[in-house]
């Protein structure tokens, strides 16, 4: 079981079933990559044949199925205005 400072686990059974707590948001989708927001980080699930087997978001709770190759963290970077762009 892994924990980071948002009080997200993770919990990883055969590389084929993943179980996440602390889960804001679903940012996307497809059946090879999963992306979640946990309080400001990114959390991306990659792999292939992914199918989101629970989702209860009020728990914060999301469970995905499939072959699951890779679970990476990274900062979510603030988003940019056009005058920040061309000014900044």
């Amino acid at each position: 079981m892994a924990e980071n400072k948002n009080n997200t686990s993770a919990h990883l059974t055969g590389r084929s079933f993943l179980a996440l707590t602390g889960i804001d948001e679903v940012l996307s989708f497809d059946d090879g990559m999963v992306s979640l927001d946990c309080g400001g980080t990114v959390l991306a699930v990659s792999g292939s044949e992914l199918s989101i087997v629970k989702l209860s978001l009020e728990s914060g709770e999301v469970s995905l199925s499939g072959r699951i190759d890779a679970i990476v963290y990274t900062d979510e970077q603030p988003k940019r205005g056009l005058f920040s762009k061309l000014f900044g």
